[in-house]
Order: C-alpha cells, then sequence, then structure tokens
C-alpha cells in the first residue's frame, strides 16, 4: 500500500467508523472510557450537565441558558368540578358592595361547593384545591353556572388565591335580574407558579343570603415550564 497521508486520502477511499455497518439507525457511536465503545441512541445522561431523566417519562430537553441542558416537564394539567348541585352555598354580604377588593370573598368549599377531581396529570387535587408539581406559567381557568341568588339585585364576584395568601390579579363579577336568574360567569388569567403551590377558588357576594352553583369547572394548564 502506497505511503499515503491520512488527511490526503480522497473521499471516497477513507474509512467508515468501525461498526457503522451494522448499527442501528440514528445511533451514535459513544466512548465507554475503557478504549472503546458502542453504538446507541443519544440519552440524556450524555447531554451536558444532565445525570440523567431517572426514568420520568413526559419530559423534554431544553437549553439552560449557561451551554447545558435541562429537563422539564413537557405536560401538567389539572381539574375540579361540580356537577349537578343542589346544595345552596351560604354568603355574608361583603363590606365592600362592589366586590372590587379582596374583602369580604370567603374560600368556595363545604357542603354547597362539592368540588370532586377531573382529568389530573403532574398536578393534585384536594377537597377544594388543585397544586402543581411542575414550576412554570399556567392558563387558570374558572366558570360557574348559577340558578339561585339571595335577592334579585345581587351581585357576586370570583376569584382565585395561591398558597391561601396570593390573590389573582383582578375579580369578575356577576349582576342577577332576578333571584332564581340563571347566570354564568368565567374567569382566565395566567399565572407563574411554583412547584408545590396550590390554588383555590373565593366567592363574594354583596347581600347575605343563599346562591346555588349548579355546574362548576376549575382548571390549570401548564403552558411553559421554567
Amino acid at each position: 500500500m502506497a505511503n499515503i497521508q491520512h488527511k490526503d486520502i480522497t473521499e471516497a477511499n477513507l474509512h467508515e467508523p468501525k461498526g457503522v455497518s451494522i448499527a442501528a439507525l440514528g445511533t451514535s457511536y459513544v466512548a465507554d472510557g475503557i478504549g472503546s465503545g458502542i453504538w446507541k441512541k443519544t440519552g440524556s445522561a450524555n447531554l451536558a450537565g444532565l445525570s440523567g431523566d431517572g426514568g420520568v417519562s413526559d419530559k423534554v430537553v431544553m437549553s439552560d441558558g449557561t451551554g447545558g441542558f435541562k429537563l422539564v416537564s413537557n405536560t401538567a394539567y389539572g381539574e375540579m368540578g361540580i356537577t349537578n348541585n343542589t346544595n345552596n352555598f351560604a354568603t355574608t354580604a361583603s363590606a365592600d358592595p362592589t366586590l372590587l377588593t379582596t374583602t369580604g370573598y370567603v374560600l368556595f368549599t363545604g357542603g354547597g361547593a362539592p368540588w370532586v377531581t377531573g382529568l389530573v396529570e403532574k398536578t393534585a387535587f384536594s377537597t377544594d384545591k388543585l397544586t402543581v408539581n411542575t414550576t412554570g406559567v399556567y392558563s387558570v381557568n374558572l366558570w360557574f353556572n348559577l340558578s339561585v341568588f339571595p335577592v334579585s339585585t345581587s351581585f357576586l364576584g370570583v376569584r382565585f388565591k395561591i398558597n391561601g395568601s396570593t390573590w389573582n390579579s383582578r375579580p369578575v363579577i356577576l349582576k342577577a335580574n332576578s333571584s332564581s336568574d340563571n347566570g354564568f360567569i368565567s374567569l382566565t388569567e395566567m399565572v407563574s407558579l411554583t412547584a408545590g403551590d396550590y390554588l383555590q377558588v373565593f366567592v363574594g357576594s354583596s347581600y347575605t343570603g343563599n346562591f346555588l352553583v349548579k355546574n362548576a369547572n376549575f382548571t390549570v394548564d401548564l403552558k411553559k415550564a421554567t
């Protein structure tokens, strides 16, 4: 064989990597640290900054902003609802009859608020709250279908609170036309949540008395993991 420098070998005569002829489609050659290697699909543990996915499914790889990578949940959502409820919820008139402040809002829970779990993924339901397991930006959605109000001129406001302390940005308020009016109220807001945060629904009324939430739905939906 002629004495030819490897750098001078023409393209057609260059060697393929060892084992490529029997390697599976989409695999790469990975050094094993003891003088050899193996053809395999690139796993998360081979990406800079990652030690593996821990066997957890439904995660995606994202750049971490420092030249490495991080694994984040691809999907997270939670739902709780009320269906065909017939039990009234008792309220006391708020000191702020406009319901524009947080004064007078109370946790919507108990006999007149029979929440049950709906679809959940990386989110937990308990009695009257949803707890997220993934840090990120969420879309929060709430709707009520009401059929009883304290009086014909009642105002009803709805809000949600994070961790029992942080209110959402603004209330949504409904005015009744009669005490037996059928009303619909809905709220949508984007919020940043940290794993372990929980959300609960609160209501306020301009009059003391009962109202009936016949059907309701409260959901959180992860839009971007952070």
